[in-house]
């Protein structure tokens, strides 16, 4: 019995401690593959965020641009109409020949400076 019991420590010695460097070895690469892999991907993740701050950015310079232009239009247009409230007023209120080239002119105004 005492034989068989050493045949079986010596197996288990001579493969289990090769099982036990295999298994230590695929474990130490793993990590290492996980530790390049987060060095690698941290600067992916750094380039993609940069990349969209440069794109919000652009968007916000693009939206004040559209903001301001929209808010110089609304001015030039409530300027034209102002124009227009002061032409009627100054007319007669019987004459709507003049009223007519009024609005003409006001109009031709709007279409040459729009």
């Amino acid at each position: 019995m005492i034989p068989v019991f050493i045949v079986f420590i010596l197996f288990f010695f001579v493969f289990g401690i090769a099982g036990l460097a295999l298994y230590f070895d695929y474990a130490h690469k793993m990590a290492k593959m996980k530790a390049q892999s987060k060095l690698a991907g941290g600067t992916d993740v750094d380039d993609v965020l940069d990349s969209i701050r440069r794109e919000i950015a652009e968007l916000r310079d693009t939206a004040t641009r559209y903001d301001m232009s929209f808010d110089s239009a609304l001015q030039r247009l409530e300027g034209r109409v102002g124009n227009l409230e002061q032409a009627s007023r100054q007319l007669p209120a019987g004459s709507e020949a003049r009223q007519t080239e009024a609005s003409q002119s006001v109009t031709r105004g709007i279409s040459h400076n729009g």
